[in-house]
């Protein structure tokens, strides 16, 4: 993937550039510019039950699956290492929507083997860019914008591998049609190609 290539127009590329500094003013931005206060973290690469989950991406339906894997786990008597995320097979930057494929991960410990489509694989670690927002569900596509069209180019970085991890940030406990918080978590990788600059930006 090259990221001098600017997003696809389905991502619908925020005008905001860069990541608030605090709380206070990521939630300004959030209301001005539509930002998000972005972080590096690092995860560690660990095993994971694993299963598909319909197009339509819904509270109901993860946490129907969530709650699948955690009963595989206890029938197999794994250990949970985290809360469970959800994960997208598929890059936001050039795939459209319609290829892309959700599932429910739940790192464990243990000897874990497969139980009907629930398969057991390995979830890459490394660094990754975290980005939270509170609007739920229907802002996944515009935050994916934000950092694969703003961020990731501006910070010398690029998508490690197509897949970016999820967490529900404040629990499962809401109702379906209230929003929640979602925290998101892609790969980042140091990009050696050159970052483009805008035509109404003086190169430095």
């Amino acid at each position: 993937m090259s990221s001098d290539e600017p997003p696809p127009k389905h991502l619908g590329r925020p005008r905001g550039r860069g990541a608030p500094a605090t709380a206070a003013t990521a939630a300004a931005a959030a209301a001005t510019t539509g930002g998000y206060d972005v972080e590096e973290t690092w995860r560690q690469t660990a095993r994971a039950l694993v299963v598909p989950l319909e197009r339509a991406l819904t509270l109901p339906a993860l946490r129907a699956a969530f709650a699948r894997l955690t009963a595989v786990a206890a029938r197999q008597k794994l250990t949970i290492a985290e809360d469970p995320l959800f994960g997208l097979r598929g890059d936001p930057e050039n795939d459209p929507p319609a290829r892309w494929g959700y599932e429910a991960v739940l790192p464990i410990r243990g000897a874990a083997r497969r139980e009907g489509d629930v398969t057991v694989l390995r979830i890459d670690g490394g660094m990754h860019l975290a980005a939270t927002t509170p609007r739920g569900l229907d802002d996944l596509k515009r935050l994916y914008g934000y950092l694969l069209g703003a961020h990731f180019p501006a910070k010398h970085q690029q998508l490690a591998r197509p897949y970016i991890l999820h967490r529900l940030a404040d629990g499962q406990a809401r109702a379906p049609d209230e929003a929640t918080t979602v925290a998101v978590y892609a790969p980042a990788v140091l990009s050696i190609a050159p970052v483009p600059v805008p035509a109404d930006e003086p190169e430095a």
